[in-house]
Order: C-alpha cells, then sequence, then structure tokens
C-alpha cells in the first residue's frame, strides 16, 4: 500500500464491502482518505468513516462523532446509514440506548429490503427489546434476510430459521428442515451454524466422522466467548475426536486474554484433555494468568489514581444465543445453562 492508500477518484466508486476490506488493509493510512471522502458526501466513506470512529480503527474513538456520520448518511437516503442509526441506539453509540427507536429505524431499512436492517429487527422481535416479543414477526423477517442476497447475512439468518424449527417457535417442531437451514448456514460461514449443523447432526446420525470437522471449522472462526461454551460443551464428550477439539476450543477462548480462560486452559492441560497431560504447558498457561491479572491490577490502580472520563460503554450486541449448548450437553449426559455470547457488529 503505497502512500497515497487509494485515489479520491477510487473513493467516490468503490463498494462498501471492497471499501471496509481496504480499510483493514491499514485503518492509520485509510483514515484521512475516508475521511476527506465523507467530508466531501461520498455516502459509502460517510458511513465507513463513522463505523471507524465507533470502533476507534486508525483514528481516535469518538461514537458521537460517529452517529452524526451515519445521521447524515442516513439524511441521504442510505439504509447502511439508517441501519447503522439504529445500531448506535441499541447499543448506545454516542447516544442513550434506545432499543424502541433502534426498532423503529431497522423496520424503515427493512422494509427497503435491507439485509442487516431486516436480521436486526428479528432480533429485537425475538427479544421483545422496544417491541413486543412475536416469534412469527421474527421469523418473517429472518426469512426476508436469509433470502435477501447478501452472504454474510443470509448465513446468519439461515441459522436462526434452523433454530425456530428445530425449537418449534409456535408450531411443532421440525428438526430434519432445521437441520437443512442449519446447514444453509453453515456452508455460508455462520459459525453458529456451523456448531448448530455438527451438533444436530451427531444427535441425529451418531456420525462423529461427519460432524467434528463442523465442529473445528466453527472453533477456528469463532470469537472467544463462543469458543469457550464449545469447549466446555465438548470437555466431557465420549469422543476422544471432540475432547481433542475441546481443547482446541478453550486455547481459542484464551484470545480474550481473561485470566480465567487461561486458568480453565491450564486445568485442561494438566488433566490431559484430549490427550496426555501436559505440564509445561499447563504451567505457562497459569503463568499467562497471573501476568494478565497483575496488568488489570495495575491498570485498575493507575485509574484509580487518576480518574479520566470513561468511553461510552458499549453493552454485548443483543442476539440472543444461537447455540444451543444444553442441547449438545444432553447429548452427553451434562447439564449446561444458555449463555450469552458477544456477536457480531452490523
Amino acid at each position: 500500500m503505497g502512500n497515497g492508500w487509494i485515489s479520491f477518484t477510487e473513493l467516490t466508486q468503490i463498494g462498501p464491502e471492497l471499501l471496509r476490506a481496504r480499510i483493514s488493509e491499514n485503518p492509520a493510512a485509510a483514515a484521512r482518505w475516508v475521511e476527506a471522502a465523507a467530508l466531501a458526501g461520498i455516502v459509502n466513506a460517510q458511513i465507513a468513516w463513522g463505523q471507524m470512529l465507533v470502533d476507534g480503527r486508525g483514528v481516535a474513538r469518538d461514537p458521537a462523532a460517529g452517529l452524526r456520520w451515519f445521521q447524515l448518511a442516513a439524511a441521504a437516503g442510505s439504509t447502511d446509514g439508517i441501519n447503522m442509526v439504529g445500531r448506535c441506539h441499541e447499543l448506545g453509540w454516542g447516544a442513550p440506548i434506545d432499543p424502541t427507536r433502534a426498532a423503529a429505524l431497522y423496520r424503515q431499512a427493512a422494509e427497503r429490503g435491507h439485509g442487516w436492517a431486516q436480521f436486526n429487527l428479528a432480533t429485537l422481535l425475538l427479544d421483545g427489546r422496544g417491541v413486543a416479543a412475536d416469534r412469527i414477526q421474527a421469523l418473517h423477517w429472518y426469512v426476508r434476510a436469509a433470502r435477501n442476497g447478501e452472504a454474510d447475512v443470509a448465513a446468519k439468518a439461515a441459522t436462526m430459521i434452523g433454530r425456530s424449527l428445530e425449537l418449534g417457535w409456535e408450531r411443532p417442531a421440525r428438526p430434519a428442515a432445521a437441520l437443512r437451514w442449519y446447514r444453509r448456514g453453515a456452508e455460508g460461514g455462520d459459525y453458529r451454524g456451523q456448531f448448530d449443523y455438527a451438533r444436530l447432526l451427531l444427535e441425529r446420525s451418531g456420525r462423529v466422522d461427519l460432524a467434528a470437522p463442523w465442529f473445528a471449522r466453527c472453533i477456528e472462526v469463532g470469537v472467544p466467548a463462543f469458543c469457550r461454551h464449545v469447549g466446555v460443551a465438548l470437555r466431557q464428550a465420549p469422543h476422544p475426536e471432540l475432547r481433542r477439539l475441546a481443547l482446541r476450543a478453550l486455547e481459542r477462548a484464551t484470545l480474550s486474554g481473561e485470566p480465567a480462560d487461561l486458568r480453565v486452559l491450564g486445568g485442561a492441560l494438566a488433566e490431559g484433555l484430549g490427550g496426555k497431560p501436559d505440564p509445561q504447558g499447563s504451567a505457562v498457561a497459569f503463568r499467562r494468568a497471573r501476568e494478565a491479572e497483575a496488568r488489570r491490577m495495575t491498570d485498575e490502580a493507575a485509574l484509580a489514581a487518576s480518574p479520566a472520563p470513561l468511553p461510552d460503554r458499549i453493552p454485548p450486541v443483543g442476539r440472543r444465543v444461537q447455540t444451543p449448548l444444553s442441547a449438545l450437553g444432553r447429548l452427553f449426559g451434562l447439564s449446561l445453562s444458555r449463555r450469552r455470547p458477544i456477536t457480531n457488529k452490523s
């Protein structure tokens, strides 16, 4: 990437997906060009610049400024902009958390065919946040999102349709149909869909050889909180290959940097989860946990000694757990509670 990063003419013509990809190559180099394009009124750049400000990527974090750029894009008629203003109100990015306002904005963009807005509205309807809970309407919007054509949101929506069919939202459960929709989500790259497809496939067929590759795929792309729960779910599996995957999931969970995740990994290595005990690896994990705790204590002491305004709180995204881990627990004779992992942004 040269000093120019990308020409201004390209910025006026580039689509939002490609623009995000280019920004991810070097956010700091991209910042001044994206800001310039946003100031020139290029809507895709306004949305990209707003997201950079919300995330603090390549620029100092400023959620309130990010919201203003999303509002400018929305005022220009952009459904991407309308959806992102909704996200700000749902998650408290530069504005008070207001799920009712978020739902209204999502509906406005959803009715114009915006896939992520359809998915986000469906999730609020499912959870009953900002709107009356309505599973049938939630399913309606998940179906529209799945048929939208955008690969990422279509895959996530397919997983949720599978969930509705497996659990029987207001109608009899249809596990065979659920399996088909889970596969669609899995093949589209949704890691929760990959997990759910593997879990239900194992439950219905007993074929570990078919399920294990999908468990492995979801572990490699899932966020640390998700991997933490997968590790718990697979840890007591009677199949050695699944216990090895449990260890890999616990390793991936440590990307969170949380001392608790490092300690769980240390214990798993000491007991020989998925193979032979690894006392050296266990000692390394426990040492890293102590170091992480020490850093946290130092940071907390520094904050207490020099109070400063805290950044806007970003709560977990309000999407409910899309991996019924308790079902896998029943398969292995475990009792697993449902938990709420952090999920994605759009």
